[in-house]
This record gives structure tokens, sequence and C-alpha cells, in this order.
């Protein structure tokens, strides 16, 4: 069980330093309205991953009878990998622009707060692709059972959660040294590791 805890880790990193828009979203709102508000929001946006990973794991472990056969095993391996080699590229090419002033934002409450973060999580486009893919993989390409896949998600989430947190609470530092060509090598960075991800999970199954 220990390479899925490594694994898990892995792929916990990669999301860690991926530059979207809840990591702008979780510094500008620390900058502006504090790290209380800002955990708030992180605090949306992990129920929303937490959300995810439920669905996602029971509607696999529904259809793995049907699917679980070396033909479709092959082509969901190889449409996952496809998927995160694309959104590899996509994170290299997307230029990043680091705007010097901060969002303004509705929201009156902590309730609010993590409203925002679970909304914007939610309807990321990024956010259930992955978790199906990594879901779909591990599930029925690797056939891992309860444990392990409980020990790869929770150790995806415990890094999620902590590097949000320490980006809530060093908000105000990071914003203050990052320029717009950091974004890019990081984003760079993050972009190869997903290509890299990809190509292993097709490499797994040719």
């Amino acid at each position: 069980m220990l390479h899925y805890f490594v694994e898990g880790l892995g792929w916990g990193l990669v999301l860690a330093f991926s530059m979207g828009p809840i990591f702008i979203l979780l510094t500008q709102t620390a900058i502006e309205k504090g790290w209380k508000a800002g955990l708030s929001v992180g605090a949306g946006v992990w129920v929303s991953d937490l959300l995810y990973i439920y669905f996602c794991y029971k509607f696999v472990t529904s259809i793995t009878s049907t699917v679980n056969n070396p033909t479709v095993k092959f082509w969901v391996t190889i449409v996952g990998g496809l998927l995160l080699t694309g959104f590899g590229v996509f994170l290299i090419l997307q230029k990043k622009e680091l705007k010097q002033e901060t969002a303004t934002l509705n929201a009156k409450n902590l309730t609010g707060y993590i409203s925002k973060g679970f909304v914007i999580n939610t309807v990321n486009p990024f956010t259930p692709v992955f978790w199906l893919t990594i879901v779909t993989t591990y599930v029925i390409t690797e056939g891992a059972g309860t444990q392990g896949t409980s020990i790869l998600f929770g150790t995806i989430m415990m890094v999620i959660i902590l590097s949000d947190t320490c980006k809530v609470l060093l908000a105000q530092y990071i914003r203050m040294k990052l320029t717009s060509i950091h974004l890019h090598y990081i984003s760079v960075i993050s972009g190869a590791v997903l290509i890299i991800f990809g190509l292993i999970m097709i490499y797994r199954v040719t």
C-alpha cells in the first residue's frame, strides 16, 4: 500500500503547484479579507473536491463489472493519459498574468466565502476531468481496492489542504515576491509533470 501513498503525494503536489483560478482566489481573498476568509474559501474548494471524488468513485465502481475487460481498460487508460497530457500542454502554453489589483469579493460572511470556493472549484472544467481520470485509472486499470484508493485520495487531499493552508497564511509574502514570469515557470513545470504522468499511464498499457 506504500506505493499508493507515494503516488498520492505526487498527484497532490501536482495540484498544489498548479497556478490556476483556485490559487489566485485563495491568495487574493487572504490578502484582501484576511486568513480566516482565505481558509473559508479553501474549505469550499476541499468540500467540492471530496464530493467529486465520492461521486466519481461511486460512478466508476458501479460500471466496473461492465467495463472490466482488457480492451476497455486499454482505451480508458489511453484516453485518461491523453487528457492529462492535453491539460499539461495547456498549462505550458497558457499565458499567466499576475494582476496587481485585488478582486472585490461580494461575499459578506464565512458562509459566502465557503460557497465561493465551492462554486469556482466545481465549475472549473479541469476538476471533474482530473478526478474522473484518476479514479478510473486506479479503480479499473490498476484494480485498487477500497483501502488502496482510500490511501491514495486521502494522501492527495492531505497535500492539497496543507498546501492551500500554506498559500493562505503566506499570501502576503507570496504576492509580493511572485511575478508573471514566475507563474509561467511554475505552470510549465506543472504542465510537464502532468504530461509525464499522462505518458506513463499510456506506456503502462502499451
